[in-house]
């Protein structure tokens, strides 16, 4: 029976069916999110720690007690479990499949196509000699159930779903590994999909001993793509036009869409194919991102990623008997099997990368991601247990090996791959280090129009002009949402935008604006802008790559809170400030932070500008900058120079090169009146906070240096009231809301990475373990 009446009728609700899957749901959870709590920390994926916690429910661990194994695995529960992992395994499917991304599949390069192909078609061919020399020692019953076939179709792919789930854990989705991977990935997959067809559809003629019946299995196939093509797409197509832009799908819109998808799966299985090829393809053939994407990552991720799969995966892990493993004639064939399908694969993946000139670490961890196995063998060998094609030693041998596999391949390529590695630059790109009259590459990061006005404003006080031009590099930041594939491209200009009968984007307005900044200073600006689609996670990757590629001297970041005119704080999304932080750590040049305080009219009249200037390597950047901005004729430029008292002052490298650079300030820009210089003597941080409590409010933007990771006698004590650590002591001062003066401020962070011939110690504080090498001054 389904539901039980309660205890107090002297049922026992453990055996009836609905409390029974209740109950094994919420059990699965609690033991699942212990195990990860645990194995996280080992660096493991989550696939594993699901499938051990399976485990652990299982009859090795939790069920040899009696009374607990028949609550939880006893057979007779099994339907009901199957029928949920099933349904799960369907929706993540077409979920994945709504991410992915098929226009990647025409840009696809030789490279992925030779290591998709030759790290497919490599397996197959050692499987076949593999089993031409152990022919004699196969199983009839291997050999009955086609078992051998369907392992060599399944294991000698690279699952996209279970690629895209990896690598999104590894934050390596837009890694330019990840991106050769998933689009080597995802070619070889959808021809996969077409080969296996033909393949079920030749094992079923041979079955039957009727070829007709395996042509009209194909036949119906071929009709089903039909009906999903130019029934089911356009539905949903039309669903998603009649969604307002920004808003996500309406609920009988949502149900619909999800529907089909469950339709698509239903009429797969009733034709004799996989129940979770039809949802797969019906979410390719759909457009991911914005609102179906959208709506699918709001609505489903938590659902089916959060409860349903686990539950899945828990189950073959609880079907798993580890016993089995200790007589080693029971799988040694079958475990062979497997090792030469992922050692041939690894080799596949590694002769073309060899060919390529790659390096070792890309190599090695490339291989390592497409021998990756995961949520779609799992699925695979639990129909297969359910037809009776594996029994408990082979089920137990994969789900073994999955977890081995899984275990070893997520540590070691976070160990192996480290994409930042290619953000070191070789070539000093400061405002230091730029010679009078250079063109000055700056990369203006974008999250919202509200970033506009402040970017531009700071441009402007720059002092664009024909004799020192600035090449603004501009990057739309926008949030991935619903997609696995990422998004960095030019944007293409709008023509007549100011009549344009079609409804502008953000980015078209974005752009707009900075496309009148540059027909203001033809002579002085040039304007290059780009978007970017990404997830917050990795979106620093792609700013530290435009950086890079562009050879831009500064970036400049929006601070994730703005404080408006009346005191009241603007809140953008908080993962901007991991973002932020992820910049100032990778970032191949200097960084900016711009922090509007929302005093509009003071951006109009940008002409007060000081540095304060407390010494080291950012604090000498900042006042590079600073003076950059006397170029411009309307910019007066206030230099504050803090010292201790004469009696405890240090001379170091770091005083001497300070000392320099003031010395030759004053020689070639101090004028007295358009440029001031003055020096304050204070004793600690106090003093230093009320000299900047005093003279804020005279200006309308204030530059600073970082000083990550300087301790010195002008800022004791004020470690403690810091908020923002990426804004560095003083800019956390600045920004915080309590600061009567709300002066905006730019906070800057001299470049860190950067690869020379030699080091020179007075470049780097020390136990800044992001400082690499560097140049030479000079």
């Amino acid at each position: 029976m389904t539901t039980s009446a309660g205890v107090w009728v002297g049922d026992n609700p453990l055996h009836f069916t609905l409390p029974t899957l209740i109950y094994q749901i919420l059990v699965v959870f609690v033991i699942y999110q212990l195990t990860h709590a645990v194995l996280r920390l080992l660096g493991q994926p989550l696939h594993v720690s699901q499938i051990v916690a399976g485990i652990i429910l299982g009859p090795n661990v939790l069920s040899r007690n009696k009374a607990f194994g028949m609550s939880v695995v006893a057979p007779e529960h099994y339907q009901e479990v199957v029928t949920i992992s099933i349904t799960s395994y369907m929706l993540f499917f077409f979920v994945i499949g709504v991410k992915a991304d098929l226009g990647v599949i025409p840009k696809v390069g030789k490279k992925a196509v030779a290591v998709g192909f030759l790290s497919t078609l490599l397996p197959i061919a050692s499987v076949s000699l593999a089993t031409l020399f152990l022919k004699s020692k196969i199983p009839l019953r291997y050999e009955q159930s086609n078992l051998l076939i369907l392992l060599t179709d399944t294991w000698c792919m690279t699952s996209y779903p279970v690629l895209s789930c990896l690598l999104s854990e590894l934050n390596l989705l837009t890694s330019k590994l990840g991106r050769l991977a998933m689009s080597a990935t995802l070619i070889t997959s959808i021809l996969h999909a077409f080969a296996s067809v033909i393949l079920v559809t030749y094992l079923q003629g041979v079955n039957v001993g009727s070829p007709l019946r395996g042509l009209t299995m194909l036949a119906s196939f071929l009709a089903l793509l039909v009906l999903i093509l130019f029934v089911m797409r356009p539905i949903v197509l039309w669903l998603i036009r009649r969604t307002p832009e920004g808003a996500l799908l309406d609920q009988p819109s949502f149900v619909a869409v999800i529907s089909m998808a469950l339709a698509s799966g239903m009429l797969c299985q009733m034709i004799g194919f996989d129940i979770t090829a039809g949802p797969f393809f019906f979410g390719l053939v759909l457009p991911g991102g914005p609102p179906l994407g959208a709506t699918l990552a709001e609505r489903m991720d938590c659902l089916v990623l959060g409860m349903l799969l686990p539950l899945g995966m828990a189950f073959a892990g609880m079907r798993a008997d580890l016993t089995v493993l200790a007589d080693a004639s029971s799988w040694w064939l079958f475990e062979t099997y497997l090792f030469v399908i992922v050692l041939s694969k690894f080799v596949g993946v590694i002769l073309p990368c060899l060919y390529c000139r790659m390096s070792p670490r890309e190599t090695i961890s490339l291989g390592l991601m497409l021998a990756t196995k995961g949520i779609n063998e799992v699925y695979a060998v639990l129909v297969w247990a359910e037809h009776f094609l594996v029994g408990p030693d082979e089920l137990s041998v994969i789900v073994v090996t999955i977890i081995i596999l899984g275990s070893s391949s997520a540590p070691l390529i976070r160990y192996l791959y480290r994409p930042e590695d290619r953000y070191v630059a070789y070539k000093r790109r400061t405002l230091e280090h730029a010679k009078p009259g250079d063109e000055l590459r700056v990369l203006a990061c974008i999250h919202l129009q509200d970033n506009v006005k402040p970017i531009i404003s700071l441009l402007e006080a720059a002092g664009p002009s024909r004799d020192s031009p600035i090449c603004a590099y501009l990057i739309h930041l926008i949030q991935l949402v619903g997609r696995t594939d990422t998004v960095l491209l030019p944007h293409k200009w709008q023509k007549n935008f100011s009549s344009s009968a079609t409804a502008l984007s953000e980015t078209d307005h974005i752009v707009n604006a900075f496309r009148l900044f540059e027909r203001q200073y033809s002579s002085g600006v040039s304007v290059l802008p780009y978007f970017c689609i990404s997830p917050y996670s990795t979106m620093h990757d792609d700013i530290c790559s435009l950086a890079l590629d562009k050879k831009a001297t500064l970036i400049i970041l929006p601070f994730h809170k703005n404080v408006l005119a009346d005191g009241s704080i603007s809140f953008v999304s908080p993962p901007i400030q991991a973002v932020n932080v992820n910049v100032l750590r990778y970032a191949p040049c200097s960084v900016g932070i711009l922090v509007d305080n929302g005093l509009s009219d003071r951006w109009a009249l940008l002409h007060r500008v000081a540095v304060y200037f407390l010494g080291g390597a950012d604090d000498r950047e900042a006042l590079a900058c600073g003076v950059r901005m006397t170029k411009h004729a309307a910019v007066e430029l206030t230099v504050v120079r803090f010292l201790p008292p004469k009696e405890l002052r240090e001379v170091g490298p770091e005083e001497r090169m300070d000392d320099k650079m003031v010395e030759k300030f004053q020689q070639e820009k101090l004028d007295g009146k358009r440029v001031v210089y003055r020096e304050e003597v204070v004793k600690d941080g106090e003093g230093t906070v009320a000299v900047i409590r005093e003279t804020s409010p005279e200006f309308s933007l204030l530059i600073v240096g970082r000083r990550e990771g300087s301790d010195s006698r002008l800022t004791a004590g004020m470690l403690l009231w810091r908020e923002y650590p990426e804004l560095g002591v003083i800019g956390d001062l600045l920004a915080s809301t309590n600061f009567s003066g709300r002066v905006s401020t730019l906070v800057i962070q001299k470049q860190v990475r950067v690869m020379g011939a030699a080091a020179q110690a007075a470049e780097s504080p020390k136990g800044d373990s992001t400082v690499i090498q560097v140049e030479p001054e000079g």
